[in-house]
């Protein structure tokens, strides 16, 4: 293809790919959402805003970086943007916590499957490391082909959910605002501004490698400016309309694990039925990536070790996800989204000072 022609099969799937990749199991049930933007209120909605600038600009930049620089081993991004010794360290943590956060979807996966359809847990724990393990070994570009495809599907199930949701109960919504303030909520940060930032900074240790790995395919430079606000804006699309939604119900969402799928069962069993489903894929866009980006660390995914490698971790993580879903959660998100907030301020310095030099 020509490198002044643009791809809209390539935007779609670098954007439903980076949207695949944040919505993992804390976005599809709304837990994410309902802390970082609903316990709020309609501040929340300027959380939003913050989270549609800070996503769309490291979905444009990663992308656009990662075409020129062309890293097989994509965690050496962060030295790249963080300097020698903080870029070092993150070069060992990053991928800790990557598979950390893997670890979790499996062990969600199990805990999903458990509690909609009172199958073993080790039941979902099996499928999603088979699923997981299946997209990784076809390399990056096979697995992008995969998650993007499937993301735009989630994007579409939730903001259609959160609008069906809204209009039924958009007259609650100045009492719910009301009922806000009497509630007793462990909020994440000291206000939505804040928790805004918190939000697409906790999740940016997740993206910025497997971002720059996808810009690698891209065509030219538009491509992955197109791609990454794209991506950046569904995100955000999805983050209002399911914050109001649920901002609409707070006092019956409020105390829930799962508020979405509450929203779903509002507006029929079968929505419900079917947005189990969709909480599944969200979980397998998620852990997809993660495991990719834990291989890659030790072996580029054309490296004849890759598919052994990839079958190491698989197993290892698969035993790690027997833990509790809920005490992995405790384990490994605690500061993460501060130590973001660091990565995100570098990349900014480092854009402005190529900026500067050039």
């Amino acid at each position: 293809m020509s490198e002044s022609k643009v791809s809209w099969r390539n935007i779609i799937v670098f954007a439903g790919a980076y949207v695949a990749t944040i919505i993992g199991s804390g976005f599809a049930t709304g837990q994410e959402i309902m802390q970082f933007f609903t316990f709020y209120g309609l501040t929340g909605i300027f959380g939003c805003i913050v989270t549609l600038v800070v996503f769309s600009f490291t979905g444009m930049e990663c992308l656009s970086r990662g075409r020129v620089v062309q890293i097989d081993e994509t965690v050496k991004i962060f030295s790249f943007y963080c300097g020698k010794y903080f870029g070092k360290f993150l070069e060992y943590f990053v991928p800790l916590f990557l598979f950390g956060v893997y670890v979790i979807m499996i062990s969600g996966a199990g805990a999903t499957l458990e509690e909609y359809y009172n199958l073993n847990p080790y039941v979902g724990r099996v499928l999603m490391s088979l699923a997981a393990f299946a997209s990784v070994i076809f390399g990056l570009k096979g697995m992008m082909n995969v998650v993007g495809n499937v993301g735009p599907i989630i994007i579409i199930f939730a903001v259609t959910v959160g609008l069906v949701s809204l209009v039924q109960n958009y007259d609650q919504l100045a009492d719910s605002i009301q009922t806000l303030s009497t509630l007793e909520l462990a909020k994440p940060a000291p206000n939505g501004f804040i928790a805004g930032l918190l939000y697409p900074a906790y999740n940016m240790l997740v993206v910025v490698g497997l971002l720059s790995g996808m810009g690698r395919m891209a065509n030219n430079k538009k491509e992955c400016l197109y791609g990454g606000f794209l991506g950046g804006f569904l995100l955000f699309l999805a983050a209002l309309v399911m914050h109001l939604a649920m901002l609409s119900q707070i006092q019956a969402v409020s105390s829930l694990s799962i508020p979405s799928l509450f929203l779903a069962s509002q507006i029929s069993p079968l929505m419900a039925k079917a947005f189990s489903v969709i909480l599944m894929l969200g979980i397998y866009t998620t852990a997809a990536p993660l495991l990719w980006q834990t291989v890659n660390r030790f072996v580029a995914d054309k490296h004849p070790r890759f598919k052994i490698t990839t079958v190491a971790i698989t197993v290892i993580g698969f035993i790690c996800g027997l833990l509790p879903f809920d005490r992995l959660i405790g384990i490994i998100y605690p500061f993460t989204g501060y130590i973001g907030i660091i990565v995100f301020v570098l990349m900014v310095i480092k854009v402005v000072r190529i900026k500067v030099s050039k």
